[in-house]
């Protein structure tokens, strides 16, 4: 679903595809979609739950700040060690998020 910033509302009818809110201007200015977020990425919704780009419940395009922040590099083995013991403190978006828990339906892809 396209957002116009301009008009501030999804399905406007002037929405060129340059005007799209979120996932067009992440990570690193890629248009949307999920095949422009980078292997390793983490995403982190305001409840503290951790998805994988491509979840089948989130849509690409709701990717956004305040209630989304993001890790587009994460270390190897991060998604398996995040937990309210290790939380994984978010880098872009909402910086103030941290992930404490993983989506069932992205760690059954793992």
């Amino acid at each position: 679903m396209l957002y116009c910033e301009l008009h501030e509302m999804h399905n406007c009818a002037c929405v060129p595809g340059d005007r799209v809110r979120g996932a067009a201007k992440r990570p690193d200015g890629a248009k949307p979609g999920w095949a422009d977020w980078p292997k390793g990425a983490i995403i982190v919704h305001d409840s503290g739950k951790a998805h994988l780009p491509g979840c089948a419940h989130l849509s690409d395009s709701r990717i956004q700040a305040p209630k989304f922040g993001w890790v587009t590099a994460s270390a190897s083995g991060t998604w398996r060690r995040l937990s309210e013991s290790n939380p994984l403190k978010v880098t872009e978006g909402n910086t103030e998020l941290a992930g404490i828990s993983r989506c069932r339906t992205c760690d059954a892809t793992q």
